[in-house]
């Protein structure tokens, strides 16, 4: 079931908290997630990075926003009678403009009810670099204008639909730190002049709602952002992601004038770290487990747990150990899932989760050992 952001703002008076899913089981429990005081997740967040790593893809818009668009995992028949979620799409530079009419209609028939798109500059498949990395500033920023017809398109494939345009503002994600001290404090100045001209600029083009990001550890840059653009706009509805500057609470960028926050990567974070943890255990039992699987093995060699187990659950006639790992490997992570839910819920910061690991392995770890006991030593 699927919710409008558009309604949904309107209802919470322009308070959305969304999480990152990347399948149906994360959905679902993102879903049910309630904190100590009844609070829950108005929706989730379809996020670039761990739905590339769920395919076990690069994240570097080696595959096109449509193409990622089509390989969303949903169930064939949506649960009933439950809480209706909506659905954020990161679109990341849009794709190509001919696409756009494809996506925004993929999109909306998946219950999708806002897209974002980022003003990076156009670049080859497979050259996209993350904005949270040191060396994002190699990926230059689209020209406004340029990136403002992308909005106009989006904006007029969308005009049927329920369905909210998101420009999302990489200024102080490319900038260059300086070291020097003048510098730096002239460079932050022009940065947030930048971005809140693009802003206006975005906003003429129809965009719905706008996004400002930083990889900074600090909120400053967010909220400079947030206080320049409200002294013009009360109205339109601003989007930020917390990811770097983990500590702030939910309430100082709300009252800072920010309507929607996501918390972009927990949920496959959760699982990787949890399933990583139950890995060394198990495999140092049983080293060979996956040998015989080059497909499998690749996964378990570069630590990508979330693919690993997408992986198995499309295997047929496992091996006994294999199908014992993956059923206990599933439950680390849907235990350490549901735990970050809780903590993003309750203590309103990111910190909060980063903080949240899975305390003890000691009773499963019991089992599995009795289990492993009456499994043959290698695999057939």
């Amino acid at each position: 079931m699927s919710a409008s952001i558009r309604s949904l703002l309107a209802q919470e008076k322009g308070r959305i908290r969304l999480l990152e899913a990347h399948d149906e089981l994360s959905r679902e429990i993102v879903r049910n997630g309630i904190g100590d005081d009844g609070q829950t997740f108005h929706g989730t967040w379809i996020s670039g990075l761990t739905q590339t790593t769920y395919l076990g893809i690069p994240d570097t818009e080696l595959i096109s926003p449509l193409e990622r668009a089509a390989l969303i995992t949903r169930t064939q028949s949506p649960p009933t009678n439950t809480r209706p979620l909506c659905t954020v799409y990161d679109a990341d530079s849009g794709g190509k403009r001919d696409d756009i009419p494809a996506l925004v209609e993929s999109l909306a028939k998946q219950g999708v009810s806002m897209i974002i798109i980022e003003d990076k500059a156009a670049f080859e498949p497979g050259k996209k670099v993350n904005s949270l990395k040191e060396t994002s500033g190699l990926q230059a920023q689209a020209d406004m204008y340029e990136f403002a017809q992308t909005i106009r398109a989006f904006s007029t494939a969308a005009a049927n639909f329920d369905m909210m345009i998101t420009a999302r503002i990489e200024t102080f994600t490319v900038r260059t730190i300086k070291d020097d001290e003048a510098e730096e404090k002239e460079s932050l100045k022009e940065a947030l002049r930048d971005a809140l001209r693009r802003a206006a600029v975005y906003r003429s083009a129809r965009a719905d709602a706008i996004m400002i990001h930083s990889k900074s550890p600090s909120p400053d840059e967010v909220l400079s952002f947030l206080a320049g653009y409200r002294a013009n706009d009360p109205i339109t509805p601003l989007v930020i992601v917390p990811t770097t500057y983990a500590k702030t609470s939910e309430d100082a960028f709300y009252n800072a004038g920010a309507n929607v926050i996501i918390y972009a990567n927990h949920l496959m974070r959760a699982k990787i770290s949890a399933v990583s943890k139950f890995s060394e255990q198990f495999l140092a039992e049983r080293p060979a487990l996956f040998a015989q699987d080059k497909d499998l093995n690749n996964c378990v060699q570069v630590q990508n747990y979330g693919c690993l187990l997408q992986r198995l659950l499309g295997k047929k006639n496992l091996d006994e150990a294999v199908k014992w790992y993956r059923i206990l490997a599933e439950a680390y992570a849907i235990e350490n899932m549901a735990r970050v839910v809780k903590c993003l819920l309750n203590g309103k910061r990111c910190s909060e989760a980063d903080n949240a690991i899975v305390e003890s392995y000691r009773g499963i770890w019991n089992l599995l050992k009795m289990l492993l006991a009456g499994l043959p030593n290698e695999i057939e």
